[in-house]
């Protein structure tokens, strides 16, 4: 059986989940600024091509939120689909 490199806590130092990681500049609530638009489109990083939807804002892409009406994923991303 395959063992890790490192202990499990040594692991999460290093790669994560932060929990109190915060953005240069702090979180911006989409309350206080919210997307002029939601932009229904697909996730390109495999094959399964998983609906999502890009929130807009200036014609810039803000972030982006479950599609959950696509037939395929019915708005859950794999762990690649979301860090990308």
């Amino acid at each position: 059986m395959a063992r890790p490199p490192i202990d499990g806590a040594k692991l999460v130092e290093q790669y994560g989940p932060h929990l109190k990681y915060e953005p240069p500049g702090g979180w911006q609530s989409e309350a206080q600024d919210p997307a002029h638009k939601l932009v229904r489109t697909h996730c390109c990083f495999c094959g399964q091509q998983c609906g999502i939807q890009l929130k807009v804002r200036d014609n810039q892409v803000i972030g982006f939120e479950p599609w959950e009406e696509f037939p395929f994923n019915r708005g859950m991303l794999c762990p690649k689909g979301v860090k990308r």
